[in-house]
């Protein structure tokens, strides 16, 4: 099983993300008002052999499937879902994975039309993607390999994971001591954010260790610097600060120490201001979660 269908495994609830993959599809088939053979065949080959429905019933499938009909249907079009979409959506492989599946719903029939383009460029803003992000998605959708392209990204970003978790130890250790309470705290958050299932959960656990370990008596400004070196791309500076923002949120409380990092990782990783706002709406957009009694394993 990939992590991706971790990701998206389990019963189907009204808040199971694979409801708001087929909203994207939806959306992006009634975008300008036709719906094609090509954009049908599109939609139900996804259904049936795309990793993330692995392992649905036929009759989970029509209940995700009529769960975004309705939605769609009682907004009165799929452009006035993408907010919600993008809050059912929070993590970066599920919104590359719904633009991606976007892309190739627009392209099925190898017309381009301008509602379809207003609709992906809505999709964009509400994910949240870098523009060289969205434009290598829908480049490699209408050369028909967007999965592999997907799947290729993940990697990468399994690979630069351990960074990221870095960086989260520090924000964890703002005000300059982890208490055991922390750990659990920080724990408890990576392991519920559906991105950090790029690593197995002891690969995980070795990753926190390790990254809590290493702010003992550093300068978080200097070690953000550092990782800085690791993490190049606009696209996954932007992410880190996504991730931070998560465990800042985690208790509930703001302290002058974590206001003060959030302001060197805004300068070391040259964020604007906009973009930190919208990290920080992304950031609140997850589950709240149980910060008490045992971690998950």
């Amino acid at each position: 099983m990939s992590f991706l269908r971790k990701m998206f495994s389990g019963r189907v609830q009204t808040d199971d993300p694979r409801r708001f993959l087929v909203e994207v599809m939806l959306g992006a088939m009634e975008a300008d008002g036709e719906v094609t053979e090509e954009e049908v065949a599109t939609l139900e080959g996804n259904l049936a052999n795309h990793s993330l429905f692995q392992g649905m019933s036929g009759e989970e499938i029509s209940r995700v499937t009529d769960l975004a009909a309705d939605a769609i249907r009682e907004a009165g079009g799929g452009k006035h879902r993408l907010a919600a979409i993008a809050a059912g959506l929070p993590s970066r492989n599920q919104r590359l994975a719904g633009y991606a599946m976007a892309c190739e719903i627009c392209v099925a029939d190898r017309e381009l039309a301008e509602a379809e383009i207003a609709f992906l460029d809505g999709l964009q803003s509400a994910f949240s993607l870098q523009e060289a992000e969205a434009k290598e998605l829908f480049e490699a959708a209408r050369k028909h390999s967007g999965l592999q392209t997907l799947e290729e990204k993940s990697e990468r970003v399994r690979e630069m994971m351990p960074a990221f978790v870095r960086c989260m130890a520090l924000m964890a250790a703002a005000d300059e001591e982890i208490h055991h309470e922390e750990r659990l705290a920080v724990r408890a958050v990576l392991h519920n954010i559906p991105d950090m299932s790029v690593l197995t959960a002891a690969e995980l656990d070795e990753a926190i260790d390790v990254a809590i370990e290493r702010t003992k008596g550093k300068d978080p400004k200097g070690e953000l610097a550092d990782v800085a070196k690791s993490i190049a791309a606009p696209s996954d500076r932007y992410w880190t600060a996504v991730y931070v923002m998560i465990v800042a949120l985690a208790d509930g409380k703001s302290d002058w120490r974590e206001v003060q990092f959030l302001e060197n990782l805004k300068t070391t990783f040259e964020l604007t201001e906009n973009q930190m706002d919208v990290a920080m709406k992304t950031a609140a957009q997850f589950p709240a979660i149980d910060l008490g009694g045992k971690a998950p394993a």
